[in-house]
């Protein structure tokens, strides 16, 4: 028997690069797509036949009837919010079910006090920059072992309202019965969807099914591998894939690391290479509710944007074994073309030494200096562009130097927010 294969999708920046369109692409040719890790705090944008819909927990693989969807226990899932996004996509004429959505009974559930807790930091002297999803404190219940799985919904509801009525007290807000009762009426309609989602993939891949593992956020923002402590709660690298997941290293095939051509972050830490030109700034970020405009699918917030830092993607490739770099957003570019040229950071300066690959330390980024090569541009539009053949040879060449200074392979370059728009070098 043909034994399946894992390929996964990671973001190799501080997230938004476009990994919602390449896992809309490859969900096409994979019999499930499962996430591993994030929740409500996550949102990837895919643009199908000119329609924006705009994906938070559910799988990427929604969008294809045939595909299995799994949420596996690595994720951090609000049932109140899930089932909306389920009524949503369902009112748009995507469906969703039991047989083709599956959630872990192992996946901690974000619970109303998670979100007031989250609201109140955000508001005073100790924000963070979060979406205010709940998920740092659902994470703090998970690792303090006093959190709530999802197994709870099925088999113990009394204990769950318990578990509300005590964090609501944490939060020192009045319990009101005639709200919980009403959360844990609309939370137990996900009841039909909990399952044992290990169990499921480890006999889908024995029987040589194959699986898109879908992260969100990305590499640099990482709880142990990123720039803490601007990072999130979770694993968007490939160990959390695996463990987010419960399955084995051994049927990872190929790992696809997302980067885009103009780097964005949302909320604080340091930026090596952010614009400062306010102006330029905003020209790049395009206008709010625009397609592939650089605001957040979860918050709406304006991203902080930069010139391309590949010495923090060398050190995302590394850490996560990446075999295909995939290039999204070259089309932005073109907002640059009056200037016939940009900056691209080669490398750091840290303490009077020369870095190749960035350190995942808030503290020493902070003291890290640009390198910066100033690279050509082309002109001429090229979202209108559907193969590689026939991108301007500057682009292509625009391409090529950014694959030889990260020793890697960038196999899909994208030119728009489409999933056609994914072009192949192959």
């Amino acid at each position: 028997m043909t034994k399946g294969k894992i390929d996964v999708v990671l973001g190799l920046q501080r997230g938004d690069e476009g990994k919602g369109r390449l896992s809309d692409k490859l969900a096409a040719t994979h019999d499930i797509v499962a996430r591993y890790n994030g929740g409500p705090n996550a949102g990837h944008t895919i643009v199908v036949r000119g329609q924006k819909i705009s994906l938070h927990q559910v799988p990427s693989g929604a969008l294809y009837p045939k595909v299995i969807n799994v949420i596996g226990h690595g994720m951090y899932v609000d049932p109140i919010k899930l089932l909306d996004e389920i009524a949503g996509l369902q009112a748009k004429g995507i469906k969703l079910a039991p047989k083709n959505l599956a959630v872990s009974y192992a996946a901690h559930l974000i619970l109303p006090h998670h979100i007031l807790l989250d609201e109140q930091r955000e508001g005073g002297k100790l924000a963070q920059g979060s979406t205010k999803a709940g998920i740092a404190y659902v994470a703090r219940d998970k690792y303090e072992r006093s959190g709530v799985r999802a197994e709870l919904l099925l088999n113990d509801a009394h204990s769950l309202e318990q578990k509300i009525i005590e964090g609501l007290q944490l939060a020192k807000v009045k319990p009101d019965p005639t709200k919980i009762n009403k959360w844990l009426a609309k939370a137990s309609r996900l009841k039909p969807f909990i399952t044992d989602t290990a169990k499921l993939l480890n006999e889908q891949l024995e029987k040589g099914k194959s699986v898109l593992a879908e992260g969100a956020q990305a590499a640099w923002l990482d709880i142990d591998g990123g720039m803490y402590p601007y990072v999130t709660s979770s694993h968007p690298t490939i160990g959390g894939a695996l463990n987010g997941l419960r399955v084995s290293h051994h049927f990872v095939d190929r790992v696809y690391g997302v980067m885009k051509a103009v780097p964005s972050h949302v909320g604080d830490g340091p930026f090596v290479t952010e614009i400062t030109d306010d102006k330029l700034a905003d020209k790049i970020r395009g206008r709010r509710g625009e397609v592939d405009a650089e605001f957040g699918a979860t918050t709406g917030r304006p991203r902080r944007v930069g010139w391309l830092d590949l010495p923090a993607i060398r050190t995302a490739i590394r850490d996560n074994g990446v075999t295909d770099v995939v290039m999204t957003k070259l089309d932005t570019l073109q907002k640059y073309s009056d200037l016939g040229s940009i900056p691209i950071a080669v490398a750091y300066k840290y303490q009077g030494k020369t870095l190749a690959a960035a350190p995942s330390s808030a503290y020493m980024l902070a003291d890290c200096q640009p390198v910066y090569r100033e690279v050509k541009l082309w002109q001429g539009n090229v979202t209108k562009v559907t193969t590689w053949r026939d991108l301007p040879d500057g682009a292509k060449k625009f391409v090529e130097f950014i694959e030889e200074q990260l020793g890697a392979p960038i196999s899909l370059v994208g030119v728009g927010p489409g999933r056609e728009q994914l072009l192949s070098r192959s």
